[in-house]
């Protein structure tokens, strides 16, 4: 897991810095991840295809398990917590370990305005 340095964004506020514990995944940890999305549909699709009407919970089941699937192979990187202040209030961000996205959303523990989490790229290798 590493630190990273970047800023919370809210318009029309002044950018606040912010510290990001970022955890990078690796390409097995998230090709094992996918495959038991895929696994775990493909056991549940014929489970489910029992229960009337039969063909729209199999294909549920598989659409869903290729989203979950899709999910994990693209978290390149979690967000694991934010040590920072909201620019609007200057309260703190609540965070739960997450797919990080470009930027983040970070919701405010006191006004709960929503900032974005900026990071520069080249910290994310």
């Amino acid at each position: 897991m590493s630190t990273m340095d970047g800023r919370a964004v809210l318009f029309g506020f002044e950018p606040t810095p912010a510290a990001a514990d970022v955890r990078p995944r690796a390409r097995g940890w998230r090709m094992s991840g996918a495959a038991r999305a895929i696994g775990v549909a493909l056991l549940l699709a014929p489970l489910v295809a029992v229960v009337p009407p039969h063909a729209p919970w199999a294909i549920g089941v598989l659409v869903a398990g290729a989203v979950f699937a899709r999910r994990r192979w693209t978290e390149t990187h979690t967000l694991m917590a934010v040590d920072g202040t909201c620019p609007r209030c200057g309260g703190a961000f609540a965070v739960k370990p997450s797919r990080l996205k470009r930027p983040h959303p970070l919701e405010c523990e006191g006004c709960h305005h929503v900032s974005s989490l900026t990071l520069p790229d080249d910290q994310l290798v």
